[in-house]
Order: C-alpha cells, then structure tokens, then sequence
C-alpha cells in the first residue's frame, strides 16, 4: 500500500527503506548468496543511495570465509 499517496502498485518498493522506486530515482539490484530469491528481504531491489551500503555488506557475506551466516 502507498504510503501519503505516493508510488503505487506498479513501481518497485526498495528493500532497504520500503519506499516506492519511482521512474525519476535510479535503483540497483544487490544479490546475497545466502538469501538468493530474496524471501529474507536482502537480495532485491534498492533505491541507489540505499544499495550501496547493502552492495558493500553483500560483498563481504558473499565472500563466505566463515562459512554461511
């Protein structure tokens, strides 16, 4: 459900923040190994400014040198 009007069905939600992607922000899809179809809420889709701090955290679990988390 939009929140304050805003977004709307058709757009991509960010998994970071929850809000609407609309077609004026930039997104980036962040892939975790240990959560690849996305059901524990880490590999989707971010809001750019979002997804990097997300993309450095899936870099390093993606590393696996401690086994998986």
């Amino acid at each position: 459900m939009p929140a304050s009007g805003s977004g709307g069905s058709h757009e991509p939600w960010c998994a970071g923040c929850n809000a609407p992607i609309t077609s004026e922000q930039r997104g980036m899809h962040v892939h975790f190994d240990n959560d690849p179809d996305g059901h524990r809420g880490l590999t989707g889709l971010y809001h750019e400014a979002c997804g990097k701090a997300f993309q450095s955290l899936a870099r390093v679990i993606n590393l696996n040198l401690f086994g998986r988390f």
